[in-house]
């Protein structure tokens, strides 16, 4: 009789990651997760696309939007020295921006419209999400712009970014 083999509960094959991304996707259309009309037509769409991706050239790569989720409490801490850990709205939205790929391997989002009430960590997570793109992306020459309708606005969250960088030992010897 052949041996079984069992998995090491201290290590996690890419395939065993959890798909943080699509279980928020499911908590919001399933009522669990409270969202508005356009939260759900985000998460109705991420899911209708892992559907639909072995005939419209989009690939979902879980461990991709994993590797990008962590970065942020594994390499980045906020103002106060504690780690950047995601909230689960900001994991859908990292995980969605840095899992989708297109036939070519590159991908499928390169630009994002966030929009989050005041007082709910939208520079911090910028910056997050734009050093990430910046550092650890794989594009030959990164370019990660802030926008704001003001200049000074718009310094926020360079220098959200900037802090993050200079708190981490990993980060400031690459920028």
């Amino acid at each position: 009789m052949p041996r079984r083999r069992v998995a090491s509960p201290t290590r996690r094959s890419p395939a065993r990651v959890t798909d943080v991304t699509s279980k928020y996707a499911r908590d919001v259309l399933g009522g669990r997760i409270l969202a508005g009309p356009y939260v759900r037509l985000a998460c109705r769409r991420h899911l209708q696309d892992i559907a639909d991706q072995k005939t419209s050239g989009l690939r979902w790569d879980t461990k991709e939007a994993s590797r990008a989720i962590r970065f942020c409490p594994e390499i980045l801490t906020l103002g106060d020295g504690r780690p950047f850990k995601l909230e689960p709205f900001e994991q859908f939205i990292g995980g969605s921006l840095f899992g989708w790929r297109n036939a070519d391997g590159s991908r499928r989002f390169k630009t994002a419209y966030v929009e989050i009430g005041k007082g709910n960590g939208k520079t911090p997570f910028a910056g997050g999400i734009g050093t990430l793109a910046l550092v650890a992306d794989g594009e030959p020459s990164p370019e990660v712009y802030f926008a704001a309708t003001m200049q000074d606005q718009a310094s926020i969250g360079f220098k959200d970014a900037k802090g993050m960088v200079e708190r981490s030992d990993e980060l400031r010897n690459v920028v």
